[in-house]
């Protein structure tokens, strides 16, 4: 069993929503590998190319940000995330890339982003919208963020058969892949497409289980 399964759902949920410590260095190891093929996924819908600018909202341990940057010339990075623990350990595992200017990692939440309007033209994030209580702020951040026809590629898990620890009371807000697009357009994005998707991944105590996330894809 991981530590992560180890864990009541109360306190999963806290290190999911905001990695602390040992046990979240931990738990953000665990996600890396039970989220690996589908952040693969994402990184090939963002369609990064030469000298764009790209975003990751809760980049936990900073494991994507070298895969971003090694897709095209000249492409920067820039990460935000809650957790100090997890801004201190992207620093560590990117400092060549934080020496060399090509990465940066901020303390900061997705509503109230320190960046100018239209700074990127990619901005994606897995495993963190199904935080979001009121989704329209941060949507709307997206979208001030991004510059004309940019992307954003986000990942959330699906209302359908959640884990245990994905409760509203715990802090997690899941809806459809229609509540999303809907979202996304009353945010003010022009093309949406929402979909939900099935794969196979690993429980908390090691099991193998089906589970259902949803992917949005919303261009300003």
């Amino acid at each position: 069993m991981t530590v992560f399964g180890s864990l009541p759902p109360a306190e999963q949920a806290r290190q999911l929503a905001n990695p602390e410590g040992r046990v979240g260095l931990e738990v953000a190891e665990w996600l890396n590998g039970n989220n690996r093929d589908g952040n693969a996924r994402t990184l090939a819908m963002l369609g990064v190319q030469a000298g764009d600018r790209v975003l990751e909202i809760g980049f936990g341990n900073g494991r994507a940000a070298p895969d971003i940057v090694a897709q095209a010339e000249d492409v920067r990075y820039a990460g935000i995330d809650i957790s100090p623990t997890m801004v201190a350990e992207a620093a560590r595992f990117n400092a060549a890339l934080l020496a060399a200017g090509r990465a940066s990692f901020h303390l900061a939440a997705a509503e109230r982003m320190p960046f100018e309007d239209a700074a990127f033209d990619r901005v994606f994030s897995t495993g963190v919208i199904h935080f979001w209580r009121e989704a329209l702020v941060p949507l709307g951040e997206i979208r001030r963020v991004l510059r004309p026809g940019g992307l954003a590629v986000l990942g959330a898990l699906d209302a359908r058969c959640p884990p245990p620890f994905a409760r509203p009371e715990l802090g997690f807000f899941l809806r459809s892949a229609d509540e999303w697009a809907e979202l996304c357009r009353e945010a003010g994005f022009g093309t949406v497409h929402a979909r939900t998707i099935e794969s196979e991944q690993l429980t908390p105590d090691g099991t193998p289980a089906k589970r259902y996330a949803v992917r949005v894809t919303a261009q300003r």
